[in-house]
C-alpha cells in the first residue's frame, strides 16, 4: 500500500515537470548486476566523465571491482542502471542512504553525454527510490562548480540549489515560477506568486542632468501607480576612468562612438541628488531604492535608509560588490543580462553566503533596445529552477507587451525604464516608457496576474446563468401522437432547456407519446 501511494505521489509530481519531461525519452531504472561491472568501469574512467566528477582520479579495474562488489552488497547503497526504450543502458545513478536522506550522483555513457538524458535519468531513478526506499525524505547532490551541464540536468529534474548543494524532496514537482512557495517584502509590500506584480520604474539617466526633471519624473511615476522608483548610484569615476583608448569606447548600438567616461558623466545621478529624491518619494508614499555600483554607493544608500538593492547585469560578476550589498541584510534584486548559468549561480551563492535571504533574479537581455525575438521569456522558469529564487523581468523591449507576457509566465517583478518624453532624447529614452505607458503597464500587469487565477473547471455564476443558452434538443416540426421522430422533427438548437444533444441518436426512431408542438423542448416523457 505504501509503495503504491508513493508511486501515485510520484506520478502527480511528474505531471508538474517542465519542458524536458515532455521532450526527453522515458527511461527505466533497474538495480545494477555483476554483469554491468565492466561497462560501468568503462564509463566511470572515461576522460569526459572523470572531468565532471568530484573524484577525478584514474583507478585500476581491480579497485573498481572491489568497490563495485561492496556497493552491490551494501543495503544502504543502490546502483541503478538506466535503460532507454530500446533496452540499451545509458546512465548509472547511485544513491547512498543516510537516515531519511540520500546522496545522489550520476554518470552517463560517454557516447550519450549532451543528449538530454541527465534529467530523465534522475527522474526515473527517483521513481525507483520512492518505490523501494519510501523512508527517504530528501535527496542531496554535490556537483563541481564548473560542471554546468550537470547543474542544468539536476535543475531540470526539480532539484533546487541550496548553497553548494542541489536538494530535492522525492515526489514533488518542479518549483516553477508560478508555484514558488515564497514571498519577500520590500518596504512592507509583499512580492511573490500570490501578490500583484511589483512594477519598478527605473529613472536611470533620463533626468538629462536636471534635478527638477528627476523630481518631476519621480512624481509622474508615483502618480501612474509604480510600486517603486529606482535610481542608479554611481559617478563616472566610480564606474570607469577617463581614458581615450579604444577599449573605453562604445562600439555599436545606441551609444556607438561614445567614450564610457563621457556617457556616464551625462547619465549619472549625482550623489547630492539622492537625499532630495528619497525625501520626495517618501512624501509621495512611493518606495525608492537604487542600484549601487561600488561600496561608496552602498554606504550612501545605507545612510538614506534604502529598503532594498538592485544589482545591475554588468555588475553581476562583481562578487565582492554582491557580497557587500548582501551584508546589508536588505532584499536584493539581481539582473542577469549577459550572464552564463555559472555567473548566475555564483552571484546567488555569494549573496546567500553573505546573509541575503530575500532574493529576486530578473531575466534580462542587455540590448538597448532589445528586440521581441530576443526576449526568450521561457528562461524565467529555468532561472527559477536553477536558483530557487523568485523571478522577474528587466525589460528593454519597446512597449509593454513583453512585460505583460512575462507576468503570465510567473514574473513577480517587472522593471522598465521611464522618461518624460522619448522625443526629449534622454540617454535611455529610446527603450523607456512615457508616463501614460507606465500607467498602462501597471494596469495590464495587474490584470494579467488576476487572470492567472487557479486551475479549475468550476462554473462561474455568470457561466451558470448562461447555461440556458447552450444547445439542446427541440421539436422543430409538429408531430402527431404515435408518429416516428426523424431529423425533420428534432434538432439540436439553442436554448438549453431540452435533452442534451448527445441524446439525439436515442430520440430519433422513437414514437411520440403524444402530439408534440413546434418549439417544445424534448424530454423523455414525450417518447413512447
Amino acid at each position: 500500500m505504501l509503495r503504491a501511494a508513493c508511486a501515485c505521489a510520484a506520478a502527480r509530481g511528474r505531471a508538474l515537470f517542465a519542458e524536458s519531461s515532455r521532450t526527453s525519452p522515458p527511461l527505466t531504472a533497474r538495480r545494477a548486476t555483476p554483469a554491468d561491472s565492466a561497462r560501468l568501469y568503462a564509463w566511470r574512467t572515461h576522460p569526459t566523465v572523470r572531468a565532471a566528477s568530484l573524484d577525478q582520479r584514474a583507478f585500476p579495474y581491480a579497485e573498481h571491482e572491489a568497490w563495485y562488489a561492496a556497493a552491490l552488497a551494501d543495503p544502504a547503497r543502490a546502483l541503478l542502471v538506466l535503460e532507454d526504450p530500446a533496452g540499451a543502458a545509458c546512465a548509472c545513478v547511485r544513491f547512498d542512504r543516510i537516515g531519511d536522506a540520500a546522496r545522489v550522483s550520476i554518470f552517463a555513457d560517454p557516447a550519450r553525454i549532451g543528449g538530454g538524458l541527465g534529467a530523465p535519468a534522475l527522474r526515473a531513478a527517483e521513481d525507483w527510490l520512492i518505490a523501494h526506499w519510501p523512508q527517504v525524505r530528501q535527496i542531496v547532490a554535490e556537483i563541481r562548480p564548473e560542471n554546468i551541464r550537470s547543474q542544468r540536468a539536476f535543475a531540470r529534474a526539480g532539484y533546487l540549489r541550496q548553497g553548494g548543494l542541489f536538494v530535492r524532496t522525492p515526489g514533488e514537482g518542479i518549483a516553477t515560477t508560478m508555484g514558488a512557495p515564497q514571498t519577500i517584502h520590500i518596504a512592507g509590500r509583499a512580492i511573490g506568486p500570490d501578490a500583484p506584480p511589483y512594477v519598478i520604474a527605473e529613472l536611470s539617466g533620463n533626468h538629462m542632468g536636471r534635478l527638477d526633471l528627476a523630481l518631476a519624473l519621480l512624481e509622474e511615476c508615483a502618480r501612474r501607480g509604480a510600486d517603486a522608483v529606482k535610481l542608479q548610484t554611481y559617478t563616472p569615476d566610480t564606474i570607469t576612468i577617463p581614458h581615450d583608448s579604444a577599449e573605453f569606447m562604445v562600439k555599436g548600438g545606441l551609444w556607438d562612438g561614445r567614450r564610457l567616461y563621457d556617457l556616464y558623466e551625462e547619465a549619472h545621478t549625482p550623489f547630492a541628488w539622492h537625499a532630495p529624491l528619497f525625501a520626495r518619494a517618501r512624501a509621495l508614499g512611493v518606495t525608492i531604492f537604487s542600484t549601487p555600483f561600488d561600496p561608496t554607493a552602498v554606504d550612501l544608500l545605507e545612510e538614506l535608509g534604502a529598503p532594498a538593492y538592485k544589482v545591475a547585469s554588468f555588475e553581476l560578476v562583481d562578487l565582492p560588490l554582491v557580497a557587500r550589498i548582501a551584508r546589508t541584510g536588505k532584499p536584493m534584486i539581481m539582473s542577469t543580462g549577459m550572464a552564463s548559468v555559472e555567473d548566475i549561480v555564483a552571484a546567488v551563492d555569494t549573496a546567500r553566503a553573505n546573509g541575503a535571504t530575500e532574493l529576486v533574479v530578473l531575466h534580462c537581455v542587455s540590448s538597448y533596445p532589445a528586440r521581441y525575438e530576443q526576449a526568450n521569456l521561457r528562461t524565467l522558469d529555468e532561472i527559477a529552477k536553477l536558483t530557487g529564487c523568485l523571478v522577474g523581468l528587466s525589460d528593454h523591449t519597446p512597449g509593454t507587451a513583453v512585460a505583460v507576457a512575462a507576468v503570465t509566465l510567473g514574473a513577480c517583478v517587472i522593471e522598465k525604464h521611464v522618461t518624460m518624453r522619448r522625443a526629449d532624447g534622454g540617454v535611455d529614452s529610446a527603450f523607456s516608457l512615457e508616463p501614460e505607458e507606465l500607467e498602462r503597464l501597471k494596469r495590464d500587469c495587474d490584470a494579467a496576474h488576476l487572470a492567472l487565477g487557479r486551475a479549475t473547471f468550476e462554473r462561474s455564476a455568470e457561466e451558470t446563468a448562461n447555461m440556458q443558452f447552450r444547445r439542446s434538443l427541440y421539436v422543430t416540426a409538429p408531430v402527431a401522437a404515435g408518429e416516428i421522430l426523424t431529423e425533420a422533427h428534432v434538432r439540436s438548437i439553442r436554448p438549453g432547456y431540452g435533452l442534451a444533444p448527445k441524446h439525439l441518436p436515442d430520440v430519433l426512431g422513437r414514437r411520440a407519446a403524444r402530439a408534440l408542438a413546434f418549439g417544445e423542448p424534448v424530454s423523455w416523457d414525450m417518447l413512447a
